[in-house]
């Protein structure tokens, strides 16, 4: 069975995008994901790595020898990189998606026409009902979940930068946190985010 891994230092993007690839290659084991370069290395040493998702700028390694360092365990690993600009981060042997790509498209890259359609992040119906957020303050805190910018969720969703601001204020009042990362563990314990479901809402790049 292939393996791919998730290289990501936002702790609960890649937390995420593993919880979702998983679901969506069946035939894959998507193993749990790493922090830096480093640790992709150690993994590297212990475990035949297929594919891997890495970030490929603002990163304090060069991403070039770290993809030779790879593929001198394996010369046939497939790299998939994240990028904030695809055009300006051609790296030779590195295929690039942008930073707000969903496990969708890096579904897409790894096994053409064969991944499962999963959703992106998602609540179920029954438990976001229960929840004091709306669906659009619900669709923001779950891309925020996947460790994205105030502009990149504005980008994905094709909202303004103010009005994905004015999102996260509401979220923070209503369930009386302080912080990001407070919210999202908030909404993940209660069940309104969470792994794709047959009863889920989409998270799609529709505005809201």
């Amino acid at each position: 069975m292939p393996v791919l891994v998730i290289q990501e230092r936002r702790r609960l993007y890649r937390e995420s995008m593993t919880a979702c690839l998983k679901r969506q290659l069946d035939a894959f084991d998507v193993i749990e994901g790493v922090a830096d370069a480093a640790g992709l290395l150690r993994l590297a040493e212990s475990r035949h790595l297929d594919h891997a998702v890495i970030e490929v700028d603002g990163v304090s390694w060069d991403v070039a020898v770290l993809a030779g360092r790879l593929r001198h365990h394996n010369p046939s690993l497939q790299l998939i990189g994240l990028a904030a600009s695809v055009r300006s981060s051609a790296i030779e042997g590195v295929r690039i998606l942008s930073r707000v790509a969903g496990p969708d498209q890096v579904a897409e890259l790894v096994c053409p026409g064969h991944a499962r359609e999963v959703p992106f992040v998602l609540t179920s119906s029954s438990s976001s009902a229960s929840s004091p957020l709306s669906g659009q303050q619900l669709r923001v805190l779950a891309l925020l979940s996947l460790g994205m910018t105030v502009a990149e969720v504005a980008a994905r969703l094709r909202l303004s930068e103010g009005a994905v601001t004015k999102a996260k204020v509401a979220i923070f009042s209503k369930l009386g946190v302080q912080s990001q990362a407070h919210a999202v563990a908030s909404a993940l314990a209660a069940g309104w985010l969470g792994p794709a479901a047959a009863s889920s809402v989409v998270l799609t790049g529709e505005r809201l």
